[in-house]
């Protein structure tokens, strides 16, 4: 894979996120578990009514996503089904995880108890602020990124940044999920 590859033509954080995560794997059996809900039926189940209308001129039926986007309050991924959006995905995440595998393991666990302090001691909205400022430290110490374009280390750094403290501290992977996607879909 071209370790140079735009970004900008990958459309699909949610996808290359979780295809990240994925491959990386979990070593917290409890951010296992936390991932698998992202893994939601493809043929978007329903629970069936009479197909009456409510009050507000919604249909009473709803999907497990609809469900749990409404209780959780998060952003859900919304992933293509196409295969090859799906490889593409694969192969970018590997090529982050080749990237994230440059830092050194003192250096992020540094960054990530860093992190994981802030996190547990502020409101969500300035967890965008916190992890963009813990990872423009780890861009200062990663030795070999210089090979790479800008935009992929930093991408790559997120995300072993938001996995590393998701493996401490689980229930931060919905609020964290939904802070990188926006993250990386306003640019």
């Amino acid at each position: 894979m071209d370790s140079n590859r735009n970004i900008d033509n990958f459309p699909h954080c949610s996808l290359l996120l979780l295809s990240f995560f994925e491959q990386k794997g979990c070593q917290n059996s409890e951010l296992k578990r936390e991932l698998d809900d992202f893994d939601l039926p493809s043929d978007q189940n329903y629970f069936e009514s009479d197909g009456d209308l409510q009050t507000d001129g919604h249909s009473s039926s709803v999907s497990y996503r609809d469900l749990l986007l409404e209780l959780q309050n998060q952003v859900q991924p919304q992933l293509p089904v196409d295969a090859d959006q799906a490889r593409a995905a694969r192969e970018m995440a590997a090529e982050l995880i080749r990237i994230a595998d440059l830092l050194e393991q003192r250096v992020l666990f540094q960054a990530a108890e860093t992190l994981t302090k802030k996190l547990n001691t502020c409101g969500t909205q300035l967890w965008s602020r916190h992890l963009s400022d813990g990872v423009q430290g780890l861009l200062h110490q990663v030795a070999g990124a210089k090979e790479f374009k800008k935009e992929l280390v930093e991408m790559a750094l997120t995300f072993v940044l938001m996995k590393t403290v998701c493996e401490r501290v689980p229930q931060f992977l919905f609020g964290l999920y939904g802070t990188v996607v926006q993250y990386f879909g306003s640019r």
